[in-house]
């Protein structure tokens, strides 16, 4: 079993990072991410097998860097996914200082002559304490341990609020054209779980707790549910398609935009004129450029005259390609432009009115009951979320 995961949770890796969509877009650091914990699949089994054991003392220090890594890896996936316009910061990369000191501190192990190292590897087959009596140059191997241990903790916890916080900004709705919740909602069940009881095996084989959790049975029942979850977890994301093969469904997205027919919409005998989709696609969205939607009381009458098409056309358009009467739709390209203010930092020059004034709206009010139609929340509430978030 332990060999079936690690390698589907390699090979998942793998096909999230050659079918990522951008380079070093969210994918990247999940596919980072599933492919360092994976490796933890097989040193959590060194406590019990003393095959893995063997192994361990050959790869060590350098597993220290999969296994203190995949947190941070897990936040900053997250951060890519919940926080809008991320871009990686040379700030990051202080989650990763803990990697490099912890690798340092157990690289004494690298210079041990093979006498040193065949007694700890003895020693180690004998008793899986005695992990504890790796080699270090700064502090003790346990506080290595409790470190990783609290860290992840940290980190899952970290990734929780970022979740919460979207989804709380999303209306606490499931569905979102850009974000799946309901996977992400499982995602985060699994790996509590699994970090978790790998919190409880830490426990187990600590020598400051012998009395607790000391059994063999129960200590491998501690791993094997672990790998159940982190299992889970591959399951549940190989059936989600879209997040494994993120380039294939953008690419397959863009092609059906391309194949649009031509606009059905209800026969007029006044007018027999037939508008091809694609031409009309370019000429509405050449023309939406502009943002002439910003304008107050702007009507279907404006673009009807601007594109000399009969307006009940233009509304069986808007209709068939957004799911949406006019009026949302206008209300839904308001509200994303004050959006765009308000992550731009408007707020902090204009007034909630000024930036109603700006997105088209004549008063405040309209506006506040317009954003909290499409957002879930009042531009208020929207902009302390975006703080806690950021």
């Amino acid at each position: 079993m332990i060999f079936l995961v690690t390698f589907l949770g390699l090979l998942l890796a793998v096909l999230i990072f050659v079918y990522r969509k951008e380079k070093y877009g969210s994918n990247f650091y999940l596919a980072l991410f599933i492919f360092f914990n994976s490796f933890y699949a097989v040193t959590s089994f060194s406590f019990i097998s003393n095959e893995f054991r063997g192994i361990i003392t050959l790869i060590y220090p350098y597993v220290i860097i999969p296994n203190m890594a995949s947190g941070p890896f897990l936040y900053l996936y997250f951060l890519s996914v919940f926080k809008p316009n991320f871009k990686f910061k040379r700030i990051y990369l202080v989650h990763f200082i803990p990697v490099l000191f912890f690798f340092i501190n157990g690289s004494d192990y690298l210079f041990w002559d093979e006498t040193q190292k065949a007694r700890l590897i003895k020693s180690f087959l004998q008793n899986s304490q005695a992990v504890f009596s790796m080699p270090t140059l700064l502090i003790p191997y346990y506080f290595h341990v409790l470190f990783r241990m609290t860290q992840t903790f940290f980190y899952v916890l970290a990734s929780l609020y970022l979740f919460w916080a979207s989804f709380r900004l999303n209306g606490y709705r499931l569905t979102n054209d850009k974000i799946p919740y309901t996977y992400y909602i499982f995602f985060l069940l699994f790996f509590i779980g699994h970090f978790f009881t790998t919190l409880l095996i830490g426990i187990s084989v600590n020598p400051n707790f012998d009395n607790l959790l000391s059994d063999s049975n129960r200590l491998e029942i501690l791993l094997l549910s672990s790998r159940l979850f982190f299992t889970l977890f591959i399951v549940t994301t190989l059936f989600n398609p879209k997040v494994v093969f993120e380039k294939y469904f953008q690419n397959m997205s863009a092609s059906k935009k391309k194949d649009t027919n031509t606009l059905k919409v209800p026969t007029d005998p006044r007018d027999s004129t037939k508008y091809e989709f694609e031409e009309l696609n370019k000429a509405f969205d050449l023309y939406m450029l502009g943002k002439p939607y910003l304008q107050p009381g702007y009507s279907l009458s404006q673009i009807a005259e601007y594109l000399k098409i009969p307006a009940y056309y233009i509304s069986s358009y808007i209709k068939s390609r957004y799911q949406l009467s006019f009026n949302d739709w206008k209300n839904e390209m308001r509200v994303s432009y004050a959006i765009e203010l308000l992550l731009a930092g408007e707020a902090k020059y204009s007034t909630l009115e000024s930036i109603s004034i700006q997105c088209g709206y004549r008063s405040r009010t309209n506006f506040i009951e317009s954003f909290k139609k499409v957002v879930g929340h009042t531009p208020s509430e929207y902009l302390n979320n975006l703080r806690n978030l950021g």
